[in-house]
C-alpha cells in the first residue's frame, strides 16, 4: 500500500502583525477572523494612543520637512533629518554643540506622511532665547541638506486649540505599523553620555 501521509511544508515563524500576516501568501492565511481581525479592532485604540502621545509633546513651530523627491526610503530620510538636527545646533550653539546639554538643544519628533511624495510633519521645542535664529535660518539649512526640498515653518500660535489642532494634523494619516516604525525622535539620533 502506497504511503498516504499527508506533505506539510513548513514556513517560519512570522509576528502576529497585519503587516507580517499580509506579507504572507493568502492560502497560508487560514484563520482570517481569528488572526488578522482582532488586529484591525486595534487600529483605532493604537491611533488614539499615538495621538494622546503627541499633545504631550511640548512644541513652539510647526514644520513640514519635504524633499520633492519620488521613491525615498525613510532610512534616507532619517539620515537627512538627522544632519538637519546637527546643522540646526550648530548654528545655534556654535561650533561645540555637540558638548552642549540636550536641554539647550531643540528638541522635535517626525512623523512621517506619504502624500505624493513621502514628507514629514515637526513638532519642535525651541528654547526662547533660540527661536528668532531657528524661524529665520531654519529652512535655507534645510535646502543646502536637501536641495530639491522645502522646509515650511510655522509658530504654533496660544490660541485655545491651536496646539491641540497642530498635533492632531500630524497624526492624521496615522497606521499602526509604519507611522510608529518610521517617526523619528530627535533624542534617538544623538549621542548618549
Amino acid at each position: 500500500m502506497p504511503n498516504t501521509e499527508p506533505e506539510f511544508t513548513w514556513h517560519a515563524a512570522v509576528p502576529m502583525t497585519v503587516a507580517a500576516l499580509m506579507s504572507r501568501p493568502m492560502a497560508e492565511i487560514q484563520n482570517y477572523e481569528s488572526e488578522v481581525v482582532p488586529l484591525l479592532r486595534l487600529w483605532g485604540e493604537y491611533e488614539t494612543g499615538f495621538s494622546q502621545m503627541l499633545q504631550r509633546v511640548p512644541g513652539s513651530f510647526y514644520a513640514v520637512a519635504n524633499f520633492n523627491l519620488p521613491s525615498l526610503e525613510p532610512d534616507w530620510c532619517r539620515q537627512r533629518i538627522n544632519l538637519f538636527d546637527m546643522k540646526i545646533a550648530r548654528m545655534l550653539l556654535g561650533k561645540r554643540w555637540s558638548q552642549k546639554p540636550d536641554a539647550e538643544r531643540p528638541q522635535w519628533i517626525a512623523i512621517p506622511e506619504h502624500a505624493t511624495y513621502l514628507h514629514y510633519n515637526m513638532i519642535w521645542h525651541v528654547p526662547v532665547e533660540q527661536q528668532e535664529r531657528f524661524f529665520l535660518q531654519a529652512p535655507d539649512i534645510w535646502r543646502g541638506v536637501v536641495p530639491s526640498g522645502r522646509l515650511n515653518l510655522q509658530v504654533i500660535g496660544e490660541g485655545a486649540g491651536e496646539a491641540a489642532a497642530v498635533r492632531s494634523y500630524s497624526a492624521k494619516t496615522f497606521h499602526p505599523v509604519w507611522t510608529p516604525n518610521n517617526m523619528i525622535v530627535s533624542t534617538e539620533l544623538r549621542r548618549k553620555k
